[in-house]
């Protein structure tokens, strides 16, 4: 006969189902669900304003110090012996590896093996999670050797793939348009979205997009009411269903939510703000080190199918289409692709470069860093040259040659008229000597940390240059005194290397002030310069 249970051990039993329970919930991802269903109580977030954006700063506060290098040749290691397994999702700036692989499956046929003696297999993992988990596990037991991410999510994620000794090692796109802003009939500028809901998936490309957006527009994180969804497809639904007034979601989902619902439309995109979203391929430390020649191959690889993709953009078109899955029709692959920008290999080295280009790597690294620590969303911070290894790109120099040229990031062409109406304006406080219009140092320090970062990001739009005086002295002069001082700024702006027509110049002289011009403070806000975002109509 069994013997009967004490009272302690009726404990334990019970004790130990409930942890089996408990482990089984957090394996399953239980907790988390739970957790979004009854909204936890958040750490308060740091204000994020229009200052934490635009530093190109190489020391980034709290950085550790570190005696890690990625310098010098790519020597060492054994070849992989296998395909090497590259994670990826459904979006167009994939067209340069597709097309020189001719599709996803890993085969002796595409141009990654003729030219480059790698096989690569592309495997399409839309699932975030599963991404990550397969890149946790590694090419060797099933996963991939190689991961997708944007600089801003890297900077968000580094600290959770630490382990793996992760390194960014190329630039695959730039989001031209792929990610933008749905608004209802009511918002006109981003200073029209203070107190409105704005929904997107938290912590993603679209949350960093609209951060900046806003903070650029003269509002903060906590001058919206944020709903945070689980995707950016349910952003943009709830936005087509009416229950937000706006959200932050990406192409095709985001532009289909805008046309269904009455009123909506785009209020910005990467399309203007063509130098926010880099998409890049992280790849595993272990990979990195081991195997650093497959590593170089994979690169020189990928950019030559950039030059491909260039030479014919139809041919890369219908890989897309018959490779992703998700992709209806070929006009939906060629949209895809004009919403991406694919850097070849002399942008890539630009963009690695500390110096080389004014939006690049480091700076997009280390703001965006500092923006997630300052919301509460990480609390260590990397150093961006430990999180990036350029051996790859420089070796992979000998199948590029000539391609020496640094291209500048912040492409402006203007065959079409600017908009009346800007979408957003920032205000910066530029002080002159009483009557003059000469710049001084202090003022072109201040242009280079707050409005060359802004010109440079929104690469494609227009800029308009509003000068503004207090209204001591004649109206007469105020203006003239205004125009001359907004041309002064945009001599020092062309001076960066941005194209002279896109800049604007206006002198509102006294007629638009901000405050009250009865006191010193009110006139002191009333001298300023305001540069507006002007997109192309």
């Amino acid at each position: 006969m069994a013997k009967q249970l004490t009272p302690l051990g009726r404990f334990l039993l019970i004790l130990c189902g409930l942890s089996l329970v408990g482990y089984g919930a957090y394996r399953y991802g239980l907790f988390g669900k739970l957790a979004r269903t009854v909204a936890p109580e958040r750490k308060q977030e740091g204000v994020v304003s229009k200052d934490d954006f635009g530093s190109t700063s190489s020391t980034t506060p709290g950085s550790t110090s570190s005696t890690r290098t990625t310098s010098g040749p790519v020597s060492g290691g054994s070849r992989l012996g296998r395909p090497l397994r590259v994670a990826i999702v459904l979006w167009g700036g994939y067209a340069g590896g597709i097309m020189a692989n001719g599709g996803m499956a890993a085969n002796k046929n595409s141009t990654f093996y003729k030219d480059f003696g790698i096989e690569v297999e592309l495997l399409q993992i839309d699932d975030f999670v599963k991404s990550r988990d397969a890149f946790r596990a590694g090419g060797d037991k099933g996963g991939v050797d190689i991961i997708w991410s944007t600089v801003d999510a890297y900077a968000l994620e580094y600290g959770g793939l630490e382990k793996l000794r992760p390194k960014a090692i190329m630039q695959y796109d730039w989001s031209r348009g792929g990610d933008a802003i749905a608004v209802d009939a009511s918002i006109k500028s981003v200073a029209d979205l203070r107190g409105k809901k704005l929904a997107c998936a938290q912590e993603t490309p679209s949350h960093y997009f609209g951060l900046y957006v806003l903070s650029q527009g003269g509002l903060s994180n906590r001058d919206v009411n944020w709903v945070f969804t689980d995707s950016a497809v349910d952003a943009a639904n709830v936005f087509k269903a009416g229950k937000v007034d706006a959200a932050v979601s990406w192409s095709p989902d985001v532009y289909v939510a805008a046309r269904e619902r009455e009123g909506g439309h785009i209020l910005a995109s990467t399309k203007e703000a063509s130098n926010l979203i880099a998409d890049i391929f992280v790849a595993r430390g272990d990979l990195v080190e081991n195997h650093p020649e497959d590593v170089r191959r994979f690169v020189g690889g990928w950019l030559k199918g950039v030059e491909m993709v260039r030479q014919n953009p139809t041919r890369a078109a219908t890989l897309l289409q018959t490779s992703l899955t998700g992709v209806n029709s070929l006009d939906d692959a060629k949209a895809m692709l004009d919403d991406v920008k694919l850097p070849d290999y002399a942008e890539n080295r630009a963009f690695f470069d500390q110096g080389g280009s004014l939006v690049n790597y480091h700076s997009i690294y280390q703001t965006a860093q500092n923006i997630w620590r300052k919301i509460g969303k990480i609390s260590s911070v990397e150093a961006p040259k430990n999180t990036m290894d350029t051996r790859f790109l420089d070796a992979a120099a000998e199948w590029f040659a000539g391609a020496t040229t640094v291209k500048p990031e912040f492409e402006f062409k203007a065959p079409a008229k600017p908009q009346a109406e800007s979408i957003l304006t920032k205000t910066v406080s530029i002080y002159f000597p009483s009557g003059s219009s000469t710049l001084d140092e202090n003022a072109k320090a201040v242009l280079d940390t707050q409005v060359v970062d802004l010109a440079a990001t929104f690469g494609s739009s227009y800029m308009r240059i509003a000068g503004n005086t207090d209204n001591v002295g004649s109206r007469e002069a105020n203006v003239r005194l205004s125009q001359a001082r907004a041309e002064a700024v945009r001599r020092y702006l062309n001076t960066k290397g941005f194209a002279g027509n896109k800049f604007q110049v206006v002198g509102n002289g006294p007629d638009k002030p901000v405050a009250d011009n009865g006191s010193d403070e009110g006139r002191a806000k009333n001298r300023r310069t305001d540069f507006e975002v002007v997109p192309q109509s």
